[in-house]
């Protein structure tokens, strides 16, 4: 066990806001190359020219006030665009005839070009020179388009994908970034069922399609300053807080993700690497700032213990705040992701690595049952009370859950309490060079955590991959094939929990309310990213209604016996 932990099983999942509709897909600012700039702590930005509303979002969250100087035709779109009465910090400004500013020069810290005029010369550099007249002596101009000639005088920058939202960024001559890049975050095969649904985010993210549509944007400053030459300033200051030098480090940006609780990545190389030695997360939503906590907690401990010190999970380097926004450094870890090297069987060698790696977490910092655990456990009743106010269960579903979340937290005896990951997904696995497995994100983590929930969750999200290559592609008919049914991937959880119980004394009779609060639980952390209108179609609580109506079904039947029935093994 690792002691000397105070975090309870479900302190980070009741602190935070998992209201419905909270992190929805798509809700995602945009502009993310603002977190190259040396700060983020802005006054006022000047737009010269129309942005997007998502990057419009992220603008307004950093600066103190921000001016759109646009056309009035554009004006109108963007008004359209984020409705009425929109940002507060918004002003919506026409240009002038010659299309300069209706601003006062030296007002802006921060200038934002969305697109340069593309054909002609002179027009470009009229609207740079419009744009330094406007900028504070220290300030920072963003200028999207191709520069040439005499306008080169920043940093130059690859951009990605090929239009849209800018969701990666490297300076223009290292292309051993680029290249990391391109291989870990775009697109090298094109399915026809993508391309037919989205054509234009498909073949944005191509990498062909990006060499030929060159993509190019600049970092500009004053007269001879290389913005963009090694990581920004903020993140150097926070490393150097904590005894480490970034200065010289090469480094790659990714925005991945359509979630706002999904971070921005700042990967930094060494001077000739062409993997990166670390890799800097930061918050696009200050609200979420408590997982980069959670994580930098969860990796120190881990550390400290030695758990996970041969490379398979990340080590814990710096952690800080800058304006607001959580800063997290931890050492990179170089793999290929599991689902490209699985076979999406139940004897695949690399699904049985990822099942034992999470026994062996489990087993390796679980606690003696005693009767101490039953404090944590009291919040398993929160939890329920938040789950019965998201959903609409039938009485008969309610009390049936409600008795399986009594069961544990009013067990007698105690309860061994592990290490949890949190998100075990195989979406946050790696296949390291040497075969081994690397576990990534651990921002859900929790040190006082419930045992087999680790294994429930992966091995389910491992089930879909394994109907998905036997032709079924709906969740809730997989989850029945190979949950509710023997299959074989009900086996390999069948052995995994009587392996488990065996080592850690995790007494049989609480197999199945372990399991059944294991989806009341995924389903409070779903509502989050669900509407409200769709909360009923919501995955996992109508796995859970599946579960209860079918509790009875052989699957579930080997599952809880487990060798056992309410006997503890010896």
């Amino acid at each position: 066990m690792l002691g000397g932990q105070d975090v309870g099983p479900l302190d980070n999942e009741l602190k935070a806001r998992f209201a419905p509709g909270s992190n929805v897909k798509g809700a995602v600012g945009g502009a993310s190359w603002c977190f190259l700039l040396p700060s983020l702590d802005l006054g006022r930005i000047v737009c010269l020219g129309r942005p997007s509303p998502a990057g419009l979002a992220t603008l307004t969250s950093l600066g103190d006030e921000v001016a759109v100087c646009a056309t009035v035709q554009d004006l109108t779109r963007l008004r359209h665009a984020i409705g009425s009465p929109g940002p507060t910090n918004v002003s919506l400004l026409e240009m002038n005839p010659l299309g300069a500013a209706p601003l006062p020069d030296g007002a802006a810290d921060l200038v934002v070009v969305p697109r340069l005029p593309l054909l002609r010369r002179n027009a470009r550099a009229d609207c740079l020179e419009r744009a330094r007249r406007l900028l504070k002596p220290d300030g920072v101009i963003y200028v999207e388009g191709r520069l040439s000639g005499r306008f080169e005088i920043g940093t130059l920058l690859w951009l990605a994908p090929a239009w849209g939202e800018v969701r990666m960024a490297a300076p223009l001559g290292d292309r051993r970034t680029i290249s990391y890049l391109e291989q870990r975050f775009l697109e090298r095969r094109v399915l026809r069922r993508q391309l037919l649904r989205r054509p234009r985010r498909v073949l944005g993210r191509q990498p062909t399609v990006g060499r030929i549509v060159r993509r190019r944007g600049a970092l500009l400053g004053r007269p001879g300053e290389r913005l963009g030459v090694g990581p920004p300033e903020y993140v150097r200051a926070i490393a150097a807080d904590a005894g480490i030098d970034v200065e010289s480090s090469r480094w790659a940006l990714a925005a991945p993700g359509d979630y706002p609780s999904q971070k921005v990545l700042l990967f930094l190389f060494g001077s000739a690497d062409e993997a990166p030695e670390s890799v800097v997360k930061i918050t696009r939503d200050p609200d979420l700032n408590f997982r980069l906590e959670n994580e930098w907690r969860a990796l120190t401990i881990l550390r400290e213990h030695e758990v996970g010190t041969d490379d398979t999970i990340p080590r814990p380097l710096f952690l800080g705040s800058h304006r607001g926004h959580s800063v997290l450094g931890e050492s990179a870890i170089e793999g290929v992701p599991f689902r490209e090297r699985t076979r999406a069987t139940a004897d695949c060698p690399y699904a049985r690595a990822a099942v034992e790696w999470l026994l062996e977490l489990g087993t390796a910092t679980a606690s003696e049952p005693r009767a101490d655990a039953r404090g944590a456990l009291d919040e398993l009743d929160a939890l329920f009370q938040q789950f019965t106010r998201t959903y609409r269960l039938e009485p008969k579903e309610e009390d049936f859950l409600g008795a399986h979340v009594e069961a544990l937290v009013r067990c007698g005896d105690g309860f061994p309490l592990v290490f949890q990951h949190g998100d075990p997904g195989p979406w946050n696995v790696l296949v390291t060079s040497d075969g081994r497995l690397a576990f990534l994100d651990w921002e859900a983590a929790v040190p006082l955590g419930m045992p087999l929930w680790d294994l429930f969750h992966f091995v389910r999200s491992y089930s879909l991959d394994v109907s998905r290559a036997g032709g079924t592609r709906e969740p809730l008919q997989s989850f029945a094939e190979q949950f509710l049914e023997q299959s074989a991937v009900n086996r390999l959880l069948v052995d995994a929990i009587t392996r488990f119980r065996a080592r850690t004394g995790l007494a049989g009779e609480f197999v199945e309310p372990l399991f059944y609060a294991c989806w009341m639980h995924r389903g409070v952390k779903e509502a989050a990213t669900l509407p409200p209108h769709r909360l009923e179609s919501g995955r996992y609580v109508n796995l859970l209604r599946l579960a209860i109506e079918r509790r009875d079904s052989p699957g579930l039947r080997a599952l809880f016996s487990s060798e056992a029935s309410n006997e503890r093994p010896t």
